[in-house]
């Protein structure tokens, strides 16, 4: 588990070395910035990044906007648009490709930082976020990417759901069980019961009328234990 990595694409190397300083001062990881759309490939295959910052007008020959056009068919990364150009044109095409958040500059860091969270709470919540290998959640202040091994189970607590990790921690998120749900991937977590959704991977036993989870009992109606057993049969 850690904290949210940014990529910084931006041809301005003092601009660049700016925002970098500003998203650390805020809590973020950053990756070796780019100056063009060639590098910024790169960046992104090596790191990975969680979201892309992009400024529009790149030096060489193709600009921010068509590095978003490859990033959408390639990745699934959100990404915010930084520029100094709000003219009407350069929104309409920077519009088409559907980035997740639009900066013009300058900006401070408290836009900066609301630009981030809104682009990651959104796109995290959307139903074509990739949920096969980690979600986003908000812990605190902020979000941080965790792996769906790491998890345990998720019960319910009124409006909110408690994730349990392998590692001990519990993460208290303001959802519904019913939306956690819809973010997990239905080939990996099971919901035994009302209030309980449980990651098959870690299941050590199952009873009649209840799952183990190392010492931690959960329990199963005769419908839902049959339907797991089907699903394991499978």
């Amino acid at each position: 588990m850690y904290q949210i990595k940014i990529g910084v694409v931006e041809d301005e190397m003092v601009i660049a070395d700016t925002i970098c300083l500003t998203l650390k001062k805020l809590g973020y990881h950053t990756t070796p910035t780019s100056p063009n759309y060639n590098q910024a490939i790169k960046m992104v295959e090596e790191e990975n990044p969680d979201l892309l910052l992009i400024d529009v007008n790149l030096g060489g020959g193709k600009d921010g906007i068509d590095l978003a056009h490859y990033i959408r068919v390639k990745y699934t990364t959100p990404l915010i648009f930084l520029t100094a150009n709000s003219d009407a044109a350069t929104i309409e095409r920077a519009k088409k490709v559907k980035p997740n958040a639009y900066l013009v500059k300058p900006f401070n860091k408290n836009d900066l930082y609301a630009a981030i969270e809104i682009a990651i709470s959104n796109f995290s919540n959307s139903p074509s976020y990739p949920t096969h290998e980690s979600i986003m959640v908000k812990d605190g202040y902020d979000y941080i990417k965790v792996f769906l091994f790491e998890i345990l189970f998720v019960e319910s607590d009124s409006n909110y759901a408690i994730i349990s990790l392998k590692n001990g921690k519990k993460i208290m998120v303001r959802s519904t069980l019913n939306e956690m749900m819809d973010r997990l991937p239905k080939v990996k977590f099971f919901k035994v019961n009302r209030g309980s959704i449980i990651n098959r991977i870690h299941i050590t036993t199952i009873k009649t009328d209840k799952i183990l989870i190392g010492e931690v009992e959960f329990s199963i109606s005769k419908t839902n234990r049959e339907q797991l057993m089907e699903e394991f049969n499978k």
